[in-house]
């Protein structure tokens, strides 16, 4: 073998083995050449060769750096479901997640794409680690379903309702709705509300959502010290449902909450319209809690009070699971729970002093 063809593979296997990583600046060609014991011809020769096949770049201003061929180049398939059910762009979950993983890929030196379920192949080329799924509410009958266990690479859901691992049998991150909720609605409690309005998407979604049947949901609401009523709840059967004439009713009757604690903050952002429309101030006159933490959140007056789900959080945890996939693929189906924070904000900032109405002074 030439020398110039020896030198070609140890500076290949250096760049292969991750010795010297992407975008790494390759030691001076005088230091190279006494290392490899080799005249600074063949080490150029060999250079030019890796520079042509996409594994090196060289400029006199920056110097030999190493980069990846495209055809090399690891890549994540992110998929999202076409299938929306009508849901606002500031709804969905996957404009807040995407960010987060591309920035983790970032990190890693990994490619994204992103395509609809629709489109996604039978197959993918080798160099896709694998794909990150955002969809939840599965029933087991779903064509994307179908597509994304028929792929010979790994797969993880990475915005999962509770029981969809079970139905899917995919990894998954899992965002822990109950608990969440519960802490969003014990910050509500700390602040004095016990007589609260809940703005609810349909009883099958919340079920789903939440892992809690409607009379589990008003245990753990009677559990928590707050009072439970019909009337106090308003269920949204569609997210661009109109749900104005209920809240209306409600806040103005004889005995309206002094909250509300909306399904997401996409529904707490339109009672913020309506409340300012009827000249309801927030907090003073009642409260408002989201349920989500839309980045959004904290730009409203006042800044709205929600659970966040760190949804930016969660496209990295999904990255790293791909990345770990030699400790599960093929051999176990991991769940991560994703973490959750209660961050308070204006829009719930002002204590209810409760009085027992059967005591007199």
């Amino acid at each position: 073998m030439l020398k110039r063809d020896q030198t070609y593979q140890i500076l290949l296997k250096r760049i292969g083995s991750g010795f010297w990583k992407p975008g790494e600046k390759l030691p001076a060609e005088p230091l190279l050449c006494r290392e490899l014991g080799v005249a600074r011809v063949t080490l150029r020769a060999a250079m030019e060769q890796l520079a042509e096949e996409g594994f090196l770049s060289r400029s006199r201003p920056a110097g030999t750096i190493v980069t990846v061929p495209d055809e090399f180049r690891k890549k994540i398939l992110v998929v999202t479901n076409s299938d929306d059910g009508g849901t606002p762009e500031i709804s969905r979950p996957d404009l807040y997640i995407i960010p987060g993983i591309e920035r983790r890929c970032m990190e890693l030196n990994i490619e994204t794409e992103s395509m609809s379920g629709v489109f996604l192949p039978a197959g993918l080329p080798e160099n896709y680690l694998g794909v990150i799924a955002l969809a939840s509410n599965f029933n087991g009958g779903e064509a994307l379903l179908a597509k994304l266990r028929a792929l010979d690479v790994p797969v993880v859901n990475a915005h999962a309702f509770p029981r969809d691992p079970g139905v899917t049998g995919l990894p998954s991150v899992v965002l822990d709705f109950r608990p969440a909720f519960l802490a969003g609605l014990s910050h509500l409690v700390l602040m004095g509300h016990r007589k609260i309005g809940f703005i609810m998407r349909d009883r099958e979604l919340v079920g789903r959502r939440f892992g809690v049947s409607r009379r589990e949901f008003a245990r753990k609401l009677r559990d928590a010290g707050v009072e439970f009523d019909e009337r106090l709840v308003i269920e949204v059967p569609q997210c661009d449902a109109d749900f104005s004439e209920q809240l209306h009713d409600l806040l103005f009757s004889a005995d309206p909450p002094s909250a509300l604690y909306a399904y997401s903050d996409f529904f707490a952002l339109r009672c913020y319209e309506m409340l300012k429309k009827w000249g309801i101030r927030i907090p003073e006159e009642i409260a408002v809690m989201g349920f989500s933490g839309y980045s959004s959140a904290a730009l409203q007056s006042p800044p709205l009070s929600t659970v966040d789900f760190g949804y930016a959080r969660i496209g990295r945890i999904a990255v790293d699971m791909l990345q770990n996939r030699d400790q599960w693929y093929g051999r176990s189906i991991p769940v991560v729970h994703s973490p959750y924070e209660v961050i308070p904000r204006r829009s719930t900032d002002f204590f209810r002093m409760n009085f027992d109405k059967t005591q007199t002074p």
